[in-house]
């Protein structure tokens, strides 16, 4: 009787392979025991960063008070025009047309919606909006934060008082960054050389070329391209160039001249020139044709500057009169030996002007003098006006556009030196 062979006994694991299986073994533990400590560890501290640096956007609306303003928008190629009221998505951008303005409200969604600032978009301006975020959890201790960038044009922030939790506003240009906190309130100007902040109540912080300006209630700075701050600055400031006459005429200031005449030729026209009077520089006007023909003979300066961010707007200089030979300021009070005229437009839109003259003769009986008033001759007499932004009859200028001081009247010798016209 012959048995079956017996099947073969299967291999003895070597003690390599033991070694083997228990590192597999201590690896699982370890990776395990390491999970759980990420676990232990880690999901508190992740816990805690969400409550102290999540974020929510806080409600941001754009409204239209003139003119065209448009939205350019991440998801569309065409601009969407504002209609009343608009809200804001970030990446948004705001641009205004040359007779625009528009509102930007920034919300506080902590307070039930309340203004957590005002961004005023002046005309011809355009306004990127990167964002406006508030933390998500109140045991946050991050600020509110707004952050925007102001390519070109003018604007004006005013963000409300500090509140429970601090305010954070950035402003980018293309020379520098400006940044304010709750309670300041500041207005920016943005042109391809230059960046002008005036700090109008509150205070600011001026960054670029690795140099931080601080600036204080009622001061200003500038940013130059390339260039790091200026210094502080007084915030009043001399819209006229060359009030003082240093440069020739072309420069700053356009000589025109004209006469009214059936026939013109050989008629007298009248001349402007600079020259050394006592001991300044001075515009010297003069026309002595002896014909009755009226004249006109100017200096202009086109000056196109924005005041509605400013509360003061007067006129400075001195005039000297030498002589006239028309009465007063003639027939309808409109020809002076001297003058002066501001154009501008108000706040509707519409072009004005404001006109005051200077004289030597008293007028004829019954001619009016309307804006205007007697001085002596041969006198330095230093002029200031009143406020014309303040001023009760004057409609409120927006924008300045020209001043022009010029003589009027038949013939006359007269003199003008130390223009300034001094926004605040």
């Amino acid at each position: 009787m012959t048995t079956a062979p017996s099947p073969p006994l299967p291999p003895v694991p070597s003690e390599a392979a033991y070694e083997h299986v228990g590192r597999q073994a201590w690896i699982i533990l370890w990776a395990a025991f390491l999970s759980f400590l990420f676990l232990l560890i880690g999901t508190p501290l992740a816990i805690n960063y969400a409550l102290h640096n999540a974020t929510l956007p806080q409600p941001t609306e754009v409204e239209s008070l003139r003119g065209i303003t448009l939205i350019y928008t991440r998801d569309s190629e065409a601009p969407m025009p504002v209609v009343n009221q608009v809200g804001l998505r970030a990446g948004d951008v705001i641009r205004t047309d040359e007779n625009a303005r528009a509102n930007i409200t920034f919300y506080d969604r902590e307070m039930g919606g309340e203004s957590l600032a005002l961004l005023q978009l002046r005309s011809s301006s355009e306004l990127i909006f990167n964002q406006a975020r508030t933390p998500r959890f109140g045991l946050s201790a991050l600020p509110d934060r707004i952050d925007l960038k102001l390519a070109q044009g003018r604007a004006r922030i005013t963000a409300a008082p500090a509140g429970a939790r601090p305010l954070h506003i950035t402003v980018e240009t293309l020379h520098g960054v400006v940044r304010m906190q709750g309670g300041d309130d500041i207005a920016i100007a943005v042109n391809n050389e230059v960046t002008e902040v005036i700090v109008r109540g509150g205070g600011a912080e001026v960054e670029a070329m690795n140099r931080i300006v601080i600036l204080g209630n009622g001061r200003r700075a500038t940013i130059a391209l390339g260039e790091p701050p200026s210094h502080p600055l007084h915030a009043a400031i001399n819209l006229v160039r060359d009030g003082n006459f240093q440069q020739p005429l072309g420069a700053a200031w356009t000589p025109e001249a004209l006469v009214t005449a059936a026939n013109p030729e050989n008629v007298v026209i009248g001349a402007v020139s600079i020259i050394d009077s006592s001991d300044r520089k001075a515009a010297y006007f003069q026309r002595e044709g002896n014909d009755g023909l009226h004249s006109e003979t100017s200096l202009v300066q086109q000056i196109d500057a924005d005041v509605l961010d400013f509360d003061s707007l007067i006129l400075r200089m001195d005039v000297l009169l030498l002589s006239q030979n028309l009465p007063g300021c003639g027939q309808l009070s409109s020809e002076c030996p001297l003058m002066a005229r501001i154009d501008f437009i108000d706040a509707t839109g519409n072009p004005r002007h404001w006109v005051h003259g200077f004289y030597l003769q008293d007028p004829v009986q019954n001619w009016p003098i309307e804006n205007a008033e007697k001085i002596p001759s041969f006198v330095w007499f230093e002029y200031e006006s009143p406020d014309l932004l303040q001023s009760p009859s004057l409609p409120r200028p927006q924008k300045i556009t020209s001043i022009r001081i010029y003589a009027s009247g038949h013939d006359y010798r007269s003199q003008v030196s130390g223009v300034g016209l001094i926004a605040r």
